[in-house]
């Protein structure tokens, strides 16, 4: 692609694309996840992709599948230079969603996050990128309608003829350390309500503090108070969002003895306040 940046989000938000080339050093913000589908694809260079508790090394023409409400995050995986094109949309960006559901379902919610391509597959890949970035650049009449016929066209054909490029549900971990903190992360993944605390999980893992900290950034982008407020504001947004219980429940629900601390929080993360949140998403 001769375009290196580029950002674009349609009227209604349903749909964004964001081309950036990354010169040094970068780590994506701490809190991170949303209600969209995220697509990326790694133009040039090599990163670690960390998605729930699972972290995959990819590299030029890999590409990463990322569910609404995932908690993810990519951190360097050697030189830091790189290229990626983000592409982000919600249900309400296909004309008629039920046509796309068992796509979506197929992709998304089988646990088939990353694909590492043949050199056809990767060619292909980009050939449709390519016409999304040239819809946005020029801008001729249908411009959005075009994007949505390719999008959609991505999306079939990963479901249809990228099986055997899928890397595997259970990846190999890049290094030891990788393996214990995937370990650590299920069992916070699972026992976020209670009152958990670096010396807790140190020890209930046999591991130092000062290893489990430094590794618990270094794996996963997080520190482990970020990743753990992370998992409890997500489970609390869902209940906001399924349930009518209240505030404070919700809030000891989610392993938070002090309601405002649980505002707080929950404010620093979703921008908004539970009631807030609840009122805009219910």
């Amino acid at each position: 692609m001769d375009i290196v940046n580029c950002e674009y989000t349609n009227q209604n938000h349903s749909f964004a694309l964001s081309l950036r080339e990354v010169q040094g050093y970068y780590t994506m913000p701490s809190y991170h996840f949303h209600d969209a589908y995220e697509l990326y694809y790694l133009l040039s260079g090599k990163r670690y992709y960390f998605i729930e508790d699972r972290t995959f090394e990819i590299n030029k023409g890999d590409l990463i599948l990322i569910k609404p409400y995932a908690l993810h995050k990519t951190t360097d995986a050697g030189p830091p230079d790189h290229q990626r094109l983000l592409l982000s949309f919600n249900k309400n960006f296909f004309p008629q969603p039920t046509l796309m559901k068992d796509v979506i379902q197929q992709l998304y919610y089988q646990n088939h996050n990353a694909f590492h391509f043949s050199s056809h597959q990767q060619q292909d890949m980009e050939h449709f990128l390519s016409e999304i970035i040239n819809e946005l650049q020029e801008r001729p009449i249908g411009f959005e309608a075009s994007i949505q016929s390719f999008v959609t066209q991505i999306l079939i054909y990963l479901a249809r003829h990228c099986k055997n490029a899928m890397i595997a549900n259970s990846p190999t971990h890049p290094s030891p350390m990788h393996e214990k903190i995937s370990e650590i992360v299920q069992y916070m993944n699972i026992h976020y309500m209670n009152p958990l605390t670096l010396s807790f999980i140190s020890k209930h893992f046999f591991i130092s503090q000062y290893y489990l900290s430094r590794s618990f950034k270094q794996v996963t982008g997080f520190t482990f108070i970020e990743y753990l407020n992370s998992v409890r504001i997500r489970e609390a947004q869902r209940l906001l969002r399924e349930t009518e219980k209240q505030v404070i429940q919700i809030a000891h629900m989610v392993g938070f003895n002090n309601i405002s601390h649980f505002g707080r929080i929950f404010k620093a993360i979703t921008k908004y306040t539970p009631l807030q949140y609840r009122k805009i998403y219910q």
